[in-house]
C-alpha cells in the first residue's frame, strides 16, 4: 500500500482526512483525552465516529454560532462525522446548513478523543473525537451581516464577541470550544 501521510504527499492534513488519529503527532494541533460519563448506553455519540466543528470568526474577532430558536442553546456549526467521512468536508457542510456565509477553512484548533463510559462501568462503551476547526470569513462579506439561512427551520445564526450562556446550556465542552475564538 503506497505511503499517503502529509509527509509522502506534501499535502496538508487539514484539507481532508477520514481518521483525526492522523493528527495526534502534529505539534502544532493540541490533541487531548477526555471522559464522558454517560447515565446509559443510549446517547448521541453511539454510532458516529465524532463531531466536526468549525469556529468561523469575522474581521472584528467575532465568532459564528448556530442558535436554537426555541432552547437556549448555542453553539459553533457542527456536525456527526460517520465512519469514513471526509471530517474537512463534513466540517464545511456543518457551516453551510446553518449559514450561507462563505468562509474558508484556515486549520485544526484542537482535537479531543473522548471515552464514552457508562455509569458504572469500568471500560469505554465507545470512543469518539471532537476535531474543531478554525476557519475565517472570506469571498462577499456582506452576507455576513445577516448569516442566517431563511430555509433552516430551527437555527438561527449571529456574531458573538464573548461566550453568551447559552454556549453552557448547549452540552460538554461548547463553552470551551466557544471560548477557543472569544474571551
Amino acid at each position: 500500500m503506497p505511503d499517503t501521510s502529509p509527509e509522502a504527499t506534501d499535502a496538508s492534513p487539514f484539507e481532508s482526512f477520514s481518521d483525526p488519529e492522523t493528527l495526534r503527532e502534529h505539534e502544532d494541533v493540541p490533541y487531548t483525552e477526555k471522559t464522558r460519563i454517560r447515565d446509559d448506553r443510549d446517547h448521541c455519540a453511539t454510532d458516529i465516529e465524532g463531531r466536526a466543528i468549525v469556529g468561523v470568526t469575522d474581521d472584528a474577532g467575532d465568532v459564528l454560532l448556530a442558535v436554537h430558536e426555541e432552547a437556549p442553546v448555542a453553539s459553533l456549526p457542527h456536525a456527526a462525522v460517520e465512519s469514513g467521512d471526509d471530517w474537512v468536508a463534513v466540517a464545511r457542510d456543518a457551516v453551510e446548513t446553518v449559514t450561507g456565509v462563505p468562509f474558508d477553512i484556515d486549520g485544526v484548533e484542537i482535537v479531543r478523543e473522548i471515552d464514552h463510559v457508562v455509569e458504572g462501568e469500568d471500560e469505554p462503551q465507545v470512543t469518539t473525537h471532537n476535531v474543531l476547526f478554525r476557519a475565517s470569513l472570506a469571498g462577499d462579506r456582506a452576507r455576513a451581516d445577516d448569516p442566517s439561512l431563511d430555509e433552516n427551520d430551527h437555527w438561527d445564526a449571529d456574531w458573538f464577541g464573548e461566550v453568551p450562556d447559552e454556549a453552557a446550556e448547549a452540552g460538554d465542552f461548547v463553552a470551551d470550544d466557544v471560548g477557543q475564538f472569544v474571551g
